[in-house]
Formats: structure tokens, C-alpha cells, sequence
């Protein structure tokens, strides 16, 4: 396990992730920090469902047959 530690830099703490984990130039990320203090790196994706054929993701075996109504998920 490696270790790296966090520096300043202008108004930002910076962490320096090894090149050994693959990481492009310019790939972002969702950062998640968690109560116990772990970070954890999520990569963005433009569009997770590109290249996807018409109901590929239709499984109709896992339907609850729930219907929302109104504006209930709104806030979601």
C-alpha cells in the first residue's frame, strides 16, 4: 500500500494520485467523503448508456409494479 501526503497549494489542499493507477489527463471525477473519513474517486461518465441497444436494460422480471404519481420523485 503506498502512502502520499496532502499539501497546500493556493487556496486548495492537493492530493497527488500515482501515475501506476492509470488516470488520464483531464478525467474527472465525483468526490464522496464518508463520516469515517475515507474519499472515495468516482469517474464521470458523458453518457453511461451510448452505446446500448433499444431494451437492453428492460428487465420486466423486476418490475414491483409501482407507478409514481404526481410530482413525488420531484425532489429526488
Amino acid at each position: 500500500m503506498s502512502s502520499i501526503k496532502a499539501r497546500k497549494q493556493g487556496n486548495s489542499i492537493m492530493i497527488t494520485l500515482p501515475s501506476a493507477l492509470g488516470i488520464k489527463e483531464g478525467e474527472e471525477f465525483f468526490i464522496i467523503k464518508k463520516d469515517n473519513g475515507a474519499i472515495a474517486l468516482i469517474p464521470k461518465e458523458e453518457d453511461h448508456f451510448k452505446d446500448v441497444s433499444e431494451g437492453e436494460y428492460d428487465m420486466p422480471e423486476l418490475d414491483a409494479g409501482y407507478v409514481p404519481s404526481e410530482g413525488e420523485l420531484d425532489d429526488i
